[in-house]
């Protein structure tokens, strides 16, 4: 009987997550990790995938290899193995991880393929660990960075004296090239994996990591780096949306740094805050701490009243002789909503989206961007704008200040120049542009629009967004939050994130929510979810929720396998369901999606 080879299939389709036997040609060699083509079925189109081993008979095997698309295996091992732990996690299937980890074959695409000489790996010790920062910049080769970049850049330089790599991940781009030119000032070489480059380029960067013992930062993809010798994992700003996918796999890269680590290389987390995930992993014991060396910033807050009080406005007197003043707000545009000037109704689109006011006197949907001309009760034609966003605030000051250059940045506009006195920059959560010498002062309005976020996590997320803008602060900068109050300006001002963050994975604990617990989010038909209800139940899954297409649950990590499996199998035997956007997945899972809370 002809040898035979088992074959990883590059699909999303579940039904397809398993090893297919297929005939190795005569003369044939193969190694694990080649991409290879082959007949599939009915279809006349033929599909692609990795071998994974070779056997010498198989009675399954019916049809041959047709061709071997990559001479050089291009799938690791422990990448395979880590993209196959993902998958029995997430209830995806294996090939919908292979398609994020793999680039496709580009055979016109000229790749410099080095000679790898990498040398044995020196042993080290594991550790896992995190770090609250204290947001207090440290100076490197005379700019200001954040102090967890020179603690990432000299961890990983000391593991590439051990000849192990390191991956880096960061939320944005702009984090990157951040991190590239701390880097550069240390004269530590690195290598940058970035979102948005084109095919080709993805393709030749990834044949230069390949089975390389290398530094590698980027974002969110950054993590299926191909290096060698693994030594460190190590995320920055962990809560940030950037780093958790919205769509399937629904993976968050703080659970991917731990599964992509495993046992053998180390961890480390960073970040001026803590979110409720570290910090229940720091009470079970399974990282540690690492205590900042400098005090935080000095932070002030101020009780509810004036928008814009005295203290605000001595900061910003105060501060514009020093350098430039960072004014921080949570939303863009004029006025983020409008009433009826007629009969006082909150303005609301056809779609359902509430109406905003994007620019001086044009008032449109949030959802579909549609103009709004008339109100949808007494189509009444004028309107009264709602609480003063970016725009607004950026009039009110330029009256306030006539001698300083008041100026706006958003996600779509940062503006250039930013350094000097005299300047204020008004943005909104992560479009603030990096100066060299940091900014002079915050000061943060509006914090009760942040803290009345219609979700369980907008505490986190204020503090998340309020202190990765400290983070472009000098050294000797302060910190005004205006009408804040006591409650949680004061836990702030003294740093005390870790008690915040202990406080509220209590509550978490108590109502059984996440991240106390995992939770997973079914959507199908009613007779498929009451199925599905049936089987979590009588392994002790609790219902969060369940309307006639949706459903949720939540269960104790230690049952993440079994509730897997079981998933996994009720899937597989249902069949796909036909919708008005076509045929659908007869069950549709997705795992640990907080933006359903």
């Amino acid at each position: 009987m002809p040898k035979a080879v088992s074959v990883a299939v590059e699909s999303p389709l579940l039904q397809l997550d398993r090893d297919f036997h297929f005939l190795l040609p005569n003369d044939t060699e193969l190694s694990f990790g080649q991409r290879v083509r082959f007949p599939f079925g009915r279809s006349k189109k033929e599909l692609t995938g990795f071998v994974l081993e070779e056997i010498p008979e198989s009675e399954f095997a019916a049809s041959p290899i047709s061709a071997v698309v990559d001479e050089r295996p291009v799938l690791r091992r422990d990448v395979y193995q880590f993209c196959r732990a993902v998958a029995d996690r997430q209830v995806v299937a294996l090939g919908e991880l292979l398609a994020q980890a793999i680039p496709d074959h580009m055979p016109r695409v000229k790749v410099e393929i080095p000679e790898v000489l990498n040398l044995p790996a020196e042993p080290i010790v594991v550790t896992r660990e995190v770090m609250l920062d204290t947001a207090r910049q440290t100076e490197i080769d005379g700019a200001f960075y954040p102090r967890w970049c020179q603690l990432f850049l000299s961890r990983a330089n000391q593991m590439l004296q051990r000849n192990r790599s390191t991956i880096i991940v960061l939320p944005e781009s702009d984090d990157v090239e951040m991190l590239n030119q701390a880097a550069k000032a240390m004269g530590i070489d690195v290598e940058l994996m970035l979102p948005g480059s084109k095919r080709s380029e993805r393709f030749k960067t990834f044949h230069a990591l390949l089975d390389r013992v290398k530094i590698v930062i980027g974002t969110r993809s950054a993590i299926y780096a191909p290096v060698a010798q693994l030594g460190l994992v190590a995320v920055a700003d962990d809560l940030d949306d950037s780093l958790r996918e919205v769509g399937s796999p629904h993976t968050q890269i703080r659970d991917l740094a731990l599964i992509r680590a495993g046992d053998t290389a180390s961890v480390l987390f960073a970040s001026p805050y803590r979110s409720l995930e570290l910090q229940r992993l720091v009470e079970i014991g399974y990282l540690k701490e690492i205590e900042a060396e400098d005090r935080p910033l000095r932070i002030s807050f101020t009780e509810p009243g004036l928008r814009i009080d005295e203290a605000s406005f001595k900061l910003v007197r105060d501060s514009l002789k020093q350098g430039p003043l960072l004014v921080l707000l949570p939303r863009k545009g004029m006025a983020s909503a409008a009433w009826c000037a007629s009969c006082g109704e909150r303005q609301r689109c056809g779609c359902g989206g509430f109406i905003w006011e994007p620019k001086a006197g044009v008032f449109a949907c949030r959802l579909c961007g549609k103009i709004h001309l008339s109100c949808q009760s007494c189509s009444h034609r004028s309107f009264r704008p709602g609480r003063k966003a970016s725009g607004r605030t950026v009039a009110e000051l330029g009256k306030a200040f006539p001698n300083s250059v008041v100026m706006e940045a958003t996600a779509e506009h940062k503006p250039s120049g930013v350094g000097k006195a005299n300047q204020i920059v008004i943005a909104t959560p992560g479009s603030a542009p990096r100066t060299p010498k940091g900014y002079s002062a915050l000061l943060i309005l509006d914090p009760d629009v942040w803290l009345s976020a219609q979700s369980l996590q907008a505490e986190q997320f204020a503090l998340r967004d309020w202190t990765e803008a400290m983070q472009l602060l000098n050294p000797s900068a302060r910190v005004v939050i205006s009408g804040l109050g006591s409650h949680l300006g004061q836990p702030l001002s003294l740093w005390q994130h870790r008690e915040l963050a202990s406080a509220a994975l209590g509550e978490a604990k108590q109502l059984g929510l996440p991240p106390a617990n995992r939770c997973v989010t079914l959507t199908g038909q009613a007779a498929t979810l009451q199925k599905v209800a049936s089987v979590l139940g009588d392994i002790g899954c609790q219902r969060l929720s369940q309307s006639d297409t949706s459903a949720t649950f939540t269960f104790p990590y230690r049952q993440g396998p079994e509730v897997a499996r079981e998933l996994r199998a009720v899937a597989l035997a249902t069949s796909a369901r036909e919708t008005s956007s076509g045929k659908q997945r007869g069950l549709k899972i997705a795992m640990d999606d907080l933006g359903v809370l």
